[in-house]
């Protein structure tokens, strides 16, 4: 396992320790719970991004369904022998 070095301030460290006391946990438990947590979180941002630049990519290349047909889809939800298509 690899150690990696950052400048804090006080108060963050107090605020970090002050939430693994909470946890019983350590403080190095805490910081790589909250590294694991902002590096998910990041990997869903890009996706998400990447995701709605595919939708805009479509849209402008005139893939859509018309207000009509998404309704019309939609009155068949919960009633058997209909899917999506």
């Amino acid at each position: 396992m690899l150690t990696l070095t950052a400048q804090v301030t006080d108060d963050f460290v107090d605020e970090i320790d002050s939430i693994a006391v909470e946890l019983e946990r350590p403080r190095d438990w805490v910081i790589q719970a909250a590294l694991r947590e902002y590096v998910s979180r990041h990997r869903l941002e890009l996706q998400r991004w990447r995701e709605t630049q595919e939708a805009i990519d479509a849209a402008e290349r005139g893939e859509v369904v018309s207000g009509e047909e998404v309704f019309a889809w939609l009155d068949t939800w919960g009633r058997e022998g209909t899917a999506a298509k």
